[in-house]
Formats: C-alpha cells, sequence, structure tokens
C-alpha cells in the first residue's frame, strides 16, 4: 500500500499468496488439518490457515489450501510431494 510494505489480509485467502499457497486435489473426504499438517511435516507452512474445501452442500469435496512461508517452500513441498499417497488417497497439488 501507500503507507509502506508488510503483510497484508489478503495473504491469508487461497489464491491470493503471492505463489505461496498449494491446492491439494483427491483428499479423503474425512480427512482433518491435522492430517494434512502430517503429510507435510518437515516443510515450513502456516498450519492455522489450512482452508479445507466444500462442495455447494457444505460437505468435505477432497480439496484444501495450503499455506506456505514462502514461494520457494511452496514448491519444494510440491516437487517432493506431488502425486504421492496420503493413506490410500494419491493427492495432487497444484500452485494457486
Amino acid at each position: 500500500g501507500a503507507y509502506g510494505g508488510g503483510i497484508t489480509a489478503a495473504a491469508a485467502v487461497p489464491g491470493a499468496g503471492g505463489g505461496s499457497t498449494l491446492k491439494m486435489r483427491g483428499l479423503p473426504y474425512r480427512i482433518t488439518p491435522q492430517e494434512i499438517s502430517d503429510f507435510f511435516r518437515g516443510y515450513s507452512f502456516l498450519p492455522e490457515l489450512i482452508q479445507m474445501g466444500a462442495g455447494h452442500d457444505g460437505r468435505p469435496n477432497g480439496e484444501a489450501w495450503v499455506t506456505f512461508v514462502s514461494p520457494d517452500e511452496a514448491m519444494r513441498a510440491m516437487r517432493e510431494k506431488n502425486r504421492t499417497h496420503l493413506g490410500s488417497r494419491y493427492v495432487e497439488l497444484f500452485a494457486t
């Protein structure tokens, strides 16, 4: 903004994280934020910003968004964890 830099509220919105947010697809419908945190253990991310996807009916839809501390860390996680399994499910990761 005009008053200098800093973190804006938009950084916490999926798709507005400047490349540091990944979309997860193919998750078990009963997945919890804690299980997503376990999946990304060893990476620097913001567990309080994990967003769980839901369909029009409000039920989980197998998607989630995870915000990392930097675009580089998000890309590292995507390189190493994309198309791996979480439980019995094959998980895909996408840059947002």
